[in-house]
């Protein structure tokens, strides 16, 4: 004799746990997460230290360093946002007003001079606190981080970072 069953409440029950999992997955990742400068600069100095056998006081130098210059990026970079906001605007109106976007980039350009310079300074000064040695093993460091953002694996199906692959023969 068969018997037949409805497929519905099991749909239903799946269907609440894979959100109910979903949902509790992200409040939990979202609370484990600290996404703030302080985390990701003590992540950068617990790998340099690791990677190239820094002492205390390097590494108390280091952080120093990062923090006064953060100091100085942290204004620059949210002068960046607010013109890239008003950027965003210009324009949805159907007018272009070209004076005022040239003001804007020009804002844009001068903020991000800033901001090169102050990652250079970044970099000489943390370049001081090292050895020869150490010097070294992070220029190779370096190296090994460019060949992977611009020669690496590519995200998003292609459209990530580094030169397009050639199309395929036809």
């Amino acid at each position: 004799m068969l018997h037949r069953f409805s497929l519905r409440p099991l749909i239903v029950v799946a269907s609440l746990t894979f959100i109910l999992t979903g949902v509790l997955g992200g409040v939990a990742y979202a609370a484990g997460r600290d996404r703030g400068p302080e985390r990701f600069m003590g992540f950068f100095i617990q790998r340099m230290a690791a990677q190239l056998g820094l002492s205390e006081e390097q590494q108390t130098r280091i952080r120093q360093i990062m923090e006064e210059e953060r100091a100085v990026a942290e204004p620059l970079m949210r002068q960046l946002k607010s013109v890239h906001d008003q950027l965003r605007t210009l324009g949805t109106d159907g007018v272009f007003n070209e004076a005022q976007v040239r003001v804007l980039a020009q804002q844009q350009a001068q903020t991000m001079t800033e901001l090169i310079v102050s990652k250079e300074r970044t970099k000489a000064r943390v370049a001081a606190v090292l050895t020869p040695e150490q010097r070294e093993r992070a220029k190779q460091m370096l190296e090994r981080f460019h060949q992977r953002m611009h020669g690496g694996p590519k995200w998003h199906h292609g459209r990530g970072f580094g030169p397009v692959p050639p199309p395929p023969p036809m």
